[in-house]
Protein backbone atom coordinates (compact mmCIF):
# COMPACT_ATOMS: atom_id res chain seq x y z
CA UNK A 1 0.00 0.00 0.00
CA UNK A 2 3.12 2.17 0.16
CA UNK A 3 3.79 4.68 -2.84
CA UNK A 4 6.92 3.95 -4.70
CA UNK A 5 9.37 6.85 -3.10
CA UNK A 6 11.39 6.95 -6.41
CA UNK A 7 8.17 8.95 -7.70
CA UNK A 8 8.50 11.56 -5.86
CA UNK A 9 12.57 12.49 -5.67
CA UNK A 10 12.27 15.64 -6.93
CA UNK A 11 7.97 16.95 -7.48
CA UNK A 12 6.66 20.56 -8.45
CA UNK A 13 3.06 21.14 -6.18
CA UNK A 14 1.18 23.56 -7.49
CA UNK A 15 -2.43 24.87 -6.41
CA UNK A 16 -4.49 28.30 -6.53
CA UNK A 17 -3.14 29.58 -3.36
CA UNK A 18 0.24 28.59 -1.12
CA UNK A 19 0.38 29.81 2.36
CA UNK A 20 4.03 29.88 3.22
CA UNK A 21 2.92 30.85 6.54
CA UNK A 22 6.03 33.36 7.48
CA UNK A 23 5.06 35.26 4.54
CA UNK A 24 1.79 36.70 2.30
CA UNK A 25 -0.35 33.87 0.83
CA UNK A 26 0.78 33.13 -2.97
CA UNK A 27 -2.13 33.06 -5.37
CA UNK A 28 -1.68 30.55 -8.28
CA UNK A 29 1.59 29.17 -6.45
CA UNK A 30 3.72 25.97 -5.86
CA UNK A 31 6.32 24.16 -3.58
CA UNK A 32 9.83 22.33 -4.95
CA UNK A 33 10.14 19.57 -3.51
CA UNK A 34 13.35 17.58 -3.59
CA UNK A 35 13.73 14.30 -1.44
CA UNK A 36 12.35 15.32 1.88
CA UNK A 37 13.25 18.85 1.42
CA UNK A 38 11.39 22.39 0.31
CA UNK A 39 13.72 23.46 -1.67
CA UNK A 40 11.35 26.51 -3.30
CA UNK A 41 8.32 28.29 -2.61
CA UNK A 42 6.96 30.98 -4.98
CA UNK A 43 5.27 31.84 -7.99
CA UNK A 44 4.04 28.83 -10.00
CA UNK A 45 5.09 29.81 -13.52
CA UNK A 46 8.66 30.95 -12.00
CA UNK A 47 8.99 27.76 -10.51
CA UNK A 48 7.65 24.88 -13.15
CA UNK A 49 9.80 27.47 -15.90
CA UNK A 50 12.95 26.93 -13.56
CA UNK A 51 12.08 23.34 -13.17
CA UNK A 52 10.99 21.92 -16.93
CA UNK A 53 12.21 18.40 -16.89
CA UNK A 54 10.23 18.33 -12.92
CA UNK A 55 7.07 15.84 -12.58
CA UNK A 56 4.48 18.69 -11.48
CA UNK A 57 1.08 17.93 -9.39
CA UNK A 58 -1.70 20.60 -10.02
CA UNK A 59 -3.82 20.42 -7.44
CA UNK A 60 -5.66 23.39 -9.20
CA UNK A 61 -8.62 24.51 -6.88
CA UNK A 62 -6.77 23.90 -3.60
CA UNK A 63 -4.96 25.81 -0.54
CA UNK A 64 -1.45 24.54 0.08
CA UNK A 65 -0.36 24.62 3.62
CA UNK A 66 2.05 23.05 5.91
CA UNK A 67 1.07 20.25 7.72
CA UNK A 68 -0.99 20.71 11.41
CA UNK A 69 0.77 20.38 14.33
CA UNK A 70 -1.18 18.56 16.84
CA UNK A 71 0.65 19.36 19.81
CA UNK A 72 -1.47 17.51 22.40
CA UNK A 73 -3.54 14.33 21.64
CA UNK A 74 -4.02 10.93 22.75
CA UNK A 75 -4.33 8.53 19.81
CA UNK A 76 -4.05 5.48 21.28
CA UNK A 77 -7.96 6.59 22.60
CA UNK A 78 -9.69 6.98 19.15
CA UNK A 79 -12.05 4.22 20.06
CA UNK A 80 -13.23 5.63 23.53
CA UNK A 81 -14.98 8.53 21.33
CA UNK A 82 -18.49 8.96 22.04
CA UNK A 83 -18.48 6.96 25.05
CA UNK A 84 -18.04 9.50 27.91
CA UNK A 85 -19.94 12.54 26.09
CA UNK A 86 -21.76 14.69 28.91
CA UNK A 87 -19.66 14.58 31.96
CA UNK A 88 -17.98 16.75 33.57
CA UNK A 89 -13.75 16.74 33.68
CA UNK A 90 -14.15 14.85 37.51
CA UNK A 91 -16.54 12.17 36.49
CA UNK A 92 -15.18 11.84 33.20
CA UNK A 93 -11.64 10.88 34.33
CA UNK A 94 -13.59 8.34 36.75
CA UNK A 95 -15.44 6.79 34.29
CA UNK A 96 -12.46 6.98 31.81
CA UNK A 97 -10.32 5.23 34.56
CA UNK A 98 -13.26 1.80 34.58
CA UNK A 99 -13.23 2.05 30.35
CA UNK A 100 -9.29 1.80 30.03
CA UNK A 101 -8.77 -1.13 32.37
CA UNK A 102 -11.19 -3.22 29.73
CA UNK A 103 -8.77 -3.08 27.23
CA UNK A 104 -5.43 -4.53 26.04
CA UNK A 105 -2.25 -3.11 24.40
CA UNK A 106 -3.25 -4.91 21.50
CA UNK A 107 -6.63 -3.18 21.69
CA UNK A 108 -4.51 -0.10 22.20
CA UNK A 109 -2.48 -0.57 18.94
CA UNK A 110 -5.91 -0.89 17.18
CA UNK A 111 -7.21 2.45 18.63
CA UNK A 112 -3.96 4.16 17.43
CA UNK A 113 -4.09 2.93 14.20
CA UNK A 114 -7.53 4.32 14.07
CA UNK A 115 -6.15 7.64 15.38
CA UNK A 116 -3.35 7.85 12.95
CA UNK A 117 -5.60 6.92 10.26
CA UNK A 118 -7.85 10.38 10.98
CA UNK A 119 -4.70 11.97 11.24
CA UNK A 120 -3.48 11.66 7.90
CA UNK A 121 -6.82 12.11 6.74
CA UNK A 122 -7.49 15.31 8.09
CA UNK A 123 -3.66 17.11 7.72
CA UNK A 124 -1.93 16.27 10.54
CA UNK A 125 1.45 16.02 9.68
CA UNK A 126 3.61 16.42 13.37
CA UNK A 127 1.73 14.97 16.38
CA UNK A 128 2.82 15.71 20.45
CA UNK A 129 1.41 12.24 21.48
CA UNK A 130 0.93 11.50 25.25
CA UNK A 131 1.63 7.57 25.13
CA UNK A 132 -0.21 5.60 28.03
CA UNK A 133 0.32 2.01 26.82
CA UNK A 134 2.96 2.73 24.41
CA UNK A 135 1.79 1.69 20.88
CA UNK A 136 0.86 4.65 19.57
CA UNK A 137 4.79 5.25 19.22
CA UNK A 138 4.61 1.85 16.63
CA UNK A 139 1.65 3.11 14.77
CA UNK A 140 2.90 6.37 14.08
CA UNK A 141 6.30 5.40 12.86
CA UNK A 142 4.81 2.80 10.50
CA UNK A 143 2.04 5.27 9.19
CA UNK A 144 5.10 7.73 8.83
CA UNK A 145 3.76 10.43 10.98
CA UNK A 146 6.20 12.45 12.12
CA UNK A 147 6.02 12.85 15.89
CA UNK A 148 7.15 13.60 19.30
CA UNK A 149 5.93 10.40 21.33
CA UNK A 150 5.65 11.24 24.94
CA UNK A 151 5.65 8.16 27.78
CA UNK A 152 3.57 8.72 30.86
CA UNK A 153 4.34 8.45 33.68
CA UNK A 154 2.71 8.69 37.54
CA UNK A 155 3.89 7.92 40.87
CA UNK A 156 3.32 9.69 44.34
CA UNK A 157 4.99 7.80 46.83
CA UNK A 158 8.64 8.96 47.19
CA UNK A 159 9.81 6.33 49.21
CA UNK A 160 9.83 4.42 45.59
CA UNK A 161 11.56 7.55 43.50
CA UNK A 162 14.67 5.87 42.44
CA UNK A 163 12.46 2.53 41.88
CA UNK A 164 10.58 4.56 39.07
CA UNK A 165 13.02 6.93 37.31
CA UNK A 166 15.30 3.64 37.34
CA UNK A 167 12.04 1.60 35.90
CA UNK A 168 11.24 4.66 33.57
CA UNK A 169 14.73 4.67 32.18
CA UNK A 170 14.92 1.32 30.88
CA UNK A 171 11.36 2.14 29.32
CA UNK A 172 12.57 4.80 27.50
CA UNK A 173 15.76 3.02 26.61
CA UNK A 174 13.34 0.32 24.85
CA UNK A 175 11.14 3.41 23.43
CA UNK A 176 14.42 5.10 21.93
CA UNK A 177 14.97 1.48 20.03
CA UNK A 178 11.84 1.36 18.72
CA UNK A 179 11.32 5.26 17.74
CA UNK A 180 12.68 5.31 13.85
CA UNK A 181 13.41 8.20 12.00
CA UNK A 182 10.74 10.55 12.10
CA UNK A 183 9.89 9.81 15.82
CA UNK A 184 11.57 11.81 18.80
CA UNK A 185 11.14 10.23 22.35
CA UNK A 186 9.95 12.32 25.03
CA UNK A 187 9.24 12.58 29.11
CA UNK A 188 5.42 13.14 30.45
CA UNK A 189 4.71 13.31 34.48
CA UNK A 190 0.64 13.10 34.06
CA UNK A 191 -0.23 15.76 36.02
CA UNK A 192 0.01 17.69 39.46
CA UNK A 193 -2.55 15.52 41.12
CA UNK A 194 -0.86 11.84 39.97
CA UNK A 195 2.74 12.92 40.25
CA UNK A 196 5.08 14.27 43.13
CA UNK A 197 6.75 17.38 43.27
CA UNK A 198 9.96 15.65 44.01
CA UNK A 199 9.26 12.99 40.81
CA UNK A 200 8.70 15.72 39.09
CA UNK A 201 12.03 17.49 39.89
CA UNK A 202 13.27 13.83 38.99
CA UNK A 203 12.18 13.87 35.72
CA UNK A 204 12.68 17.30 35.01
CA UNK A 205 16.39 16.29 35.76
CA UNK A 206 16.38 13.51 33.73
CA UNK A 207 14.74 15.25 30.87
CA UNK A 208 18.26 17.50 30.82
CA UNK A 209 20.14 14.81 31.37
CA UNK A 210 19.07 12.45 28.09
CA UNK A 211 18.34 15.65 26.21
CA UNK A 212 14.63 15.22 25.85
CA UNK A 213 11.48 17.05 25.90
CA UNK A 214 9.20 16.92 28.55
CA UNK A 215 5.24 17.94 28.88
CA UNK A 216 2.77 17.55 31.49
CA UNK A 217 -0.88 17.87 31.98
CA UNK A 218 -1.28 21.37 33.77
CA UNK A 219 -3.63 23.46 35.12
CA UNK A 220 -6.47 21.91 33.03
CA UNK A 221 -9.30 22.22 35.61
CA UNK A 222 -10.72 23.55 38.71
CA UNK A 223 -10.89 20.22 39.89
CA UNK A 224 -7.34 19.72 39.61
CA UNK A 225 -6.63 23.48 41.25
CA UNK A 226 -8.64 23.22 43.82
CA UNK A 227 -6.99 19.99 45.11
CA UNK A 228 -3.52 21.12 44.94
CA UNK A 229 -4.60 24.29 46.38
CA UNK A 230 -6.80 22.66 49.40
CA UNK A 231 -6.40 19.05 49.21
CA UNK A 232 -10.34 18.81 48.21
CA UNK A 233 -12.85 18.08 45.98
CA UNK A 234 -13.45 15.22 43.58
CA UNK A 235 -10.03 14.17 43.50
CA UNK A 236 -9.57 14.26 47.24
CA UNK A 237 -11.53 11.35 47.59
CA UNK A 238 -13.53 9.49 44.38
CA UNK A 239 -10.40 9.25 42.08
CA UNK A 240 -7.79 7.91 44.85
CA UNK A 241 -10.36 5.61 45.88
CA UNK A 242 -10.45 4.13 42.46
CA UNK A 243 -6.69 4.38 41.24
CA UNK A 244 -5.80 3.40 44.82
CA UNK A 245 -4.56 5.93 47.87
CA UNK A 246 -0.99 5.40 47.37
CA UNK A 247 -1.37 6.48 43.76
CA UNK A 248 -3.09 9.99 44.10
CA UNK A 249 -1.07 13.05 45.95
CA UNK A 250 -2.87 14.14 48.84
CA UNK A 251 -0.76 17.05 49.86
CA UNK A 252 -2.50 20.50 50.48
CA UNK A 253 -0.09 22.51 48.54
CA UNK A 254 -1.92 26.25 49.24
CA UNK A 255 -0.89 27.55 45.27
CA UNK A 256 -2.03 26.91 42.37
CA UNK A 257 -0.71 24.20 39.35
CA UNK A 258 1.62 26.17 38.03
CA UNK A 259 2.85 27.73 40.78
CA UNK A 260 3.58 24.11 42.70
CA UNK A 261 6.08 23.23 39.62
CA UNK A 262 7.90 26.70 39.36
CA UNK A 263 8.50 25.92 43.34
CA UNK A 264 10.16 22.76 42.55
CA UNK A 265 12.35 24.61 39.59
CA UNK A 266 10.69 22.04 36.92
CA UNK A 267 9.93 24.39 34.17
CA UNK A 268 12.46 24.78 31.25
CA UNK A 269 12.35 26.22 27.70
CA UNK A 270 12.05 22.50 26.60
CA UNK A 271 8.74 21.44 28.63
CA UNK A 272 5.08 22.21 26.83
CA UNK A 273 2.24 22.63 29.27
CA UNK A 274 -0.96 21.26 28.14
CA UNK A 275 -3.85 22.97 28.54
CA UNK A 276 -3.57 25.87 31.29
CA UNK A 277 -7.29 26.43 31.37
CA UNK A 278 -7.27 27.37 34.97
CA UNK A 279 -4.22 29.53 34.90
CA UNK A 280 -3.97 32.70 36.80
CA UNK A 281 -2.65 35.99 35.36
CA UNK A 282 0.20 35.34 37.52
CA UNK A 283 0.55 32.13 36.17
CA UNK A 284 0.89 33.26 32.85
CA UNK A 285 3.87 35.66 34.10
CA UNK A 286 5.13 32.25 35.38
CA UNK A 287 4.86 30.46 32.02
CA UNK A 288 6.17 33.54 30.14
CA UNK A 289 9.20 33.61 32.38
CA UNK A 290 10.84 30.01 31.91
CA UNK A 291 9.55 30.13 28.43
CA UNK A 292 7.40 26.94 28.78
CA UNK A 293 4.64 26.47 25.92
CA UNK A 294 1.21 25.73 26.00
CA UNK A 295 -1.12 23.19 24.28
CA UNK A 296 -4.50 25.11 23.57
CA UNK A 297 -7.14 22.28 23.32
CA UNK A 298 -10.62 24.57 22.90
CA UNK A 299 -12.89 21.71 21.86
CA UNK A 300 -12.02 19.38 24.96
CA UNK A 301 -11.70 21.72 27.30
CA UNK A 302 -15.16 23.58 26.67
CA UNK A 303 -16.68 19.86 26.32
CA UNK A 304 -15.29 19.05 29.43
CA UNK A 305 -16.80 22.34 31.15
CA UNK A 306 -12.94 22.86 32.12
CA UNK A 307 -13.21 26.42 30.99
CA UNK A 308 -12.02 28.65 28.37
CA UNK A 309 -7.80 28.66 28.66
CA UNK A 310 -6.79 32.86 28.72
CA UNK A 311 -5.15 32.52 25.38
CA UNK A 312 -5.23 36.44 24.22
CA UNK A 313 -2.97 37.08 27.35
CA UNK A 314 -0.70 33.98 26.97
CA UNK A 315 -0.09 35.09 23.36
CA UNK A 316 0.47 39.02 24.70
CA UNK A 317 3.11 37.59 27.39
CA UNK A 318 5.22 36.00 24.77
CA UNK A 319 4.07 32.55 25.18
CA UNK A 320 4.43 29.91 22.65
CA UNK A 321 1.45 28.46 21.73
CA UNK A 322 -0.04 25.71 19.57
CA UNK A 323 -3.33 23.80 19.09
CA UNK A 324 -3.96 20.78 19.69
CA UNK A 325 -6.99 17.91 19.71
CA UNK A 326 -6.53 15.64 22.88
CA UNK A 327 -8.19 12.59 22.98
CA UNK A 328 -10.54 11.99 21.08
CA UNK A 329 -12.72 10.39 23.94
CA UNK A 330 -13.46 14.27 25.11
CA UNK A 331 -12.97 15.98 21.65
CA UNK A 332 -14.40 13.09 19.46
CA UNK A 333 -12.45 13.93 16.65
CA UNK A 334 -9.03 15.54 15.93
CA UNK A 335 -10.01 17.95 13.28
CA UNK A 336 -7.71 20.68 13.14
CA UNK A 337 -10.17 22.95 11.09
CA UNK A 338 -12.64 22.55 14.13
CA UNK A 339 -10.33 23.28 16.58
CA UNK A 340 -9.23 26.90 15.03
CA UNK A 341 -13.02 27.45 14.45
CA UNK A 342 -13.66 26.65 18.36
CA UNK A 343 -11.09 28.76 18.97
CA UNK A 344 -11.83 32.12 17.16
CA UNK A 345 -15.41 31.89 18.17
CA UNK A 346 -14.62 31.14 21.83
CA UNK A 347 -11.87 33.93 22.25
CA UNK A 348 -13.82 36.27 20.47
CA UNK A 349 -17.37 35.68 22.34
CA UNK A 350 -15.87 35.44 25.84
CA UNK A 351 -14.09 38.72 25.30
CA UNK A 352 -16.63 40.20 22.79
CA UNK A 353 -13.21 41.93 20.93
CA UNK A 354 -12.89 40.58 17.36
CA UNK A 355 -9.67 41.61 17.53
CA UNK A 356 -8.17 38.88 20.42
CA UNK A 357 -7.81 36.41 17.46
CA UNK A 358 -7.56 36.16 13.82
CA UNK A 359 -8.25 33.47 11.09
CA UNK A 360 -4.49 33.85 10.05
CA UNK A 361 -3.75 33.58 14.04
CA UNK A 362 -5.15 30.52 13.84
CA UNK A 363 -3.41 28.80 11.14
CA UNK A 364 0.01 30.00 12.62
CA UNK A 365 -1.17 28.11 16.13
CA UNK A 366 -2.16 24.88 13.80
CA UNK A 367 1.20 25.11 11.82
CA UNK A 368 3.95 27.69 12.82
CA UNK A 369 2.53 27.85 16.68
CA UNK A 370 2.68 23.95 17.26
CA UNK A 371 5.89 23.93 15.62
CA UNK A 372 7.46 26.13 17.85
CA UNK A 373 5.84 24.42 21.18
CA UNK A 374 7.31 21.64 20.44
CA UNK A 375 10.61 23.13 19.73
CA UNK A 376 10.42 21.90 15.84
CA UNK A 377 10.19 25.06 13.99
CA UNK A 378 13.98 24.49 12.48
CA UNK A 379 11.84 21.42 11.07
CA UNK A 380 8.33 21.88 10.26
CA UNK A 381 5.25 24.64 10.29
CA UNK A 382 5.87 26.64 7.13
CA UNK A 383 6.47 26.28 3.71
CA UNK A 384 10.61 27.78 3.02
CA UNK A 385 13.40 26.03 1.26
CA UNK A 386 15.19 23.90 3.76
CA UNK A 387 12.48 23.05 5.44
CA UNK A 388 10.88 19.57 5.71
CA UNK A 389 8.36 18.31 2.99
CA UNK A 390 5.21 18.50 5.07
CA UNK A 391 2.40 19.52 3.41
CA UNK A 392 -1.32 19.44 2.39
CA UNK A 393 -3.55 20.32 0.17
CA UNK A 394 -7.34 21.17 1.01
CA UNK A 395 -9.97 21.11 -1.81
CA UNK A 396 -11.33 24.23 -1.80
CA UNK A 397 -13.80 23.06 -4.60
CA UNK A 398 -17.01 22.86 -2.83
CA UNK A 399 -20.00 25.36 -2.13
CA UNK A 400 -19.47 25.44 1.12
CA UNK A 401 -16.36 27.03 0.40
CA UNK A 402 -16.90 29.24 -3.15
CA UNK A 403 -16.28 32.09 -3.10
CA UNK A 404 -12.85 32.32 -1.90
CA UNK A 405 -11.44 35.89 -1.57
CA UNK A 406 -9.39 35.55 1.86
CA UNK A 407 -7.57 31.57 1.99
CA UNK A 408 -7.10 31.77 5.45
CA UNK A 409 -10.68 32.92 6.27
CA UNK A 410 -11.94 30.26 4.43
CA UNK A 411 -10.14 27.49 5.89
CA UNK A 412 -10.89 28.70 9.63
CA UNK A 413 -14.38 29.27 9.19
CA UNK A 414 -15.18 27.10 5.97
CA UNK A 415 -13.13 23.88 5.97
CA UNK A 416 -13.41 20.90 7.75
CA UNK A 417 -10.98 17.55 7.79
CA UNK A 418 -13.42 15.81 5.04
CA UNK A 419 -11.70 18.63 2.65
CA UNK A 420 -7.79 17.63 2.85
CA UNK A 421 -7.21 16.20 -0.53
CA UNK A 422 -3.62 15.57 0.52
CA UNK A 423 -0.67 14.86 2.97
CA UNK A 424 2.60 14.73 2.31
CA UNK A 425 5.39 13.81 5.03
CA UNK A 426 9.43 14.25 4.99
CA UNK A 427 8.78 14.42 1.34
CA UNK A 428 6.21 10.95 0.97
CA UNK A 429 2.67 10.91 -0.01
CA UNK A 430 0.54 9.42 2.97
CA UNK A 431 -2.76 10.64 1.89
CA UNK A 432 -3.62 11.04 -2.40
CA UNK A 433 -7.01 11.72 -3.49
CA UNK A 434 -8.50 11.34 -0.13
CA UNK A 435 -7.09 7.45 0.19
CA UNK A 436 -4.46 6.32 2.42
CA UNK A 437 -1.10 4.82 1.39
CA UNK A 438 0.03 3.14 4.50
CA UNK A 439 -2.90 2.20 6.69
CA UNK A 440 -5.80 -0.27 5.30
CA UNK A 441 -8.82 1.94 6.54
CA UNK A 442 -11.00 -1.23 6.11
CA UNK A 443 -8.97 -3.27 8.21
CA UNK A 444 -8.75 -1.01 11.04
CA UNK A 445 -12.26 0.01 10.78
CA UNK A 446 -13.41 -3.69 11.58
CA UNK A 447 -10.93 -4.37 13.97
CA UNK A 448 -11.92 -1.58 16.21
CA UNK A 449 -15.88 -2.76 15.89
CA UNK A 450 -14.25 -5.79 17.92
CA UNK A 451 -12.29 -3.63 20.34
CA UNK A 452 -16.10 -1.97 20.77
CA UNK A 453 -17.68 -4.54 22.07
CA UNK A 454 -14.88 -5.03 24.91
CA UNK A 455 -16.53 -1.53 26.17
CA UNK A 456 -20.16 -1.88 25.76
CA UNK A 457 -21.21 -0.94 29.24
Amino acid sequence: MTADPDMYQKRIYKADWVLPIVADPIADGAVLVEGDTITAVGDASEIISANPDVGLADFHHTILLPGFVNCHSHIEYAVFRGLLDNRKFGAWLLDFIDLKRKLEDVDFATSSQLGAAECIASGITTLGDSMYSGTSLDVMRDAGLRARAYQEVFGIDDHRLDEVIGEYSERLDGLVERSGGLIEIGIYPHATYTVSPRLYQALAALARERGMKIATHLAESRAESKYIRSGTGVLAHDLREKVGWESVSHEAFGVTPVKLLQQWNVYSSDMLAAHCVQATPRDVEILAKYDVAVAHCPKSNAKLACGIAPLPALLQAGVRVGIGTDSPASSNIMDMFGEMRTAIFLHRGHNQDVSVLSTEDCVQMATLGGARALGMDHQVGTLEPGKQADLIAVDMEHSHLTPIYDPYSALVYGANQEDVYFTLVAGRPLYESKKLNTLDIEKINAESLAVKEKLRV
